[in-house]
């Protein structure tokens, strides 16, 4: 996918934001941290909704477990790319609703849910050590889907202003 120096720039803006969030504004949850990264990332899939998009969620997570759990870092890089590839697809595929975002995101954010109880299940080498940080992993997922139900309506404002400013100048 062909890119212009606007996506690549907001890709490259997006890659350190999530990786601030994830990595500097934590709580403690067993076996790991709880975090609104997830928020950070979809909201930025509205504005780089293409594979650089994609790419930098996996990576600016990654990057944050890589400085604090490095144990989750290939289990993140993989949670956190698909969890944003299925928002943009779920988002294409919905009917186009105001609150289509919100379901698309309710969905893509079980993927780190399961995925982080199935990760720690075999980090650990037990699905009860797994299920000991699901708790948190669903605060964690509720939370995120709240904040983001609040936001994305400012953010896609923001999305037109900026598109349409952006085009003005050409």
């Amino acid at each position: 996918m062909k890119a212009g120096t606007n996506q690549l720039s907001l890709a490259a803006v997006m890659l350190a934001s999530v990786f601030v969030v994830t990595r500097f504004v934590q709580i403690p949850i067993p076996l790991g941290y709880f975090n609104v990264g997830n928020t950070v990332i979809l909201l930025f899939c509205l504005l780089v909704n293409n594979s650089y998009g994609i790419a930098a969620s996996g990576i600016g997570s990654a990057l944050a477990d890589l400085m604090s759990y490095p144990v989750y870092t290939v289990p993140t890089l993989l949670i956190k790319t698909l969890m944003p590839w299925i928002f943009l697809k779920l988002g294409k595929l919905l009917p186009q609703k105001k609150y289509t975002p919100v379901v698309s995101a309710a969905f893509a954010t079980l993927i780190p849910l399961f995925g982080y109880t199935i990760a720690g299940g075999l980090i650990y080498g037990n699905i009860i050590s797994g299920i000991a940080q699901f708790p948190g992993l669903l605060l964690e997922y509720i939370a995120n889907l709240v904040i983001f139900a609040v936001l994305y309506k400012p953010v896609t404002n923001i999305c037109r202003v900026y598109s349409a400013v952006s085009l003005t100048r050409k």
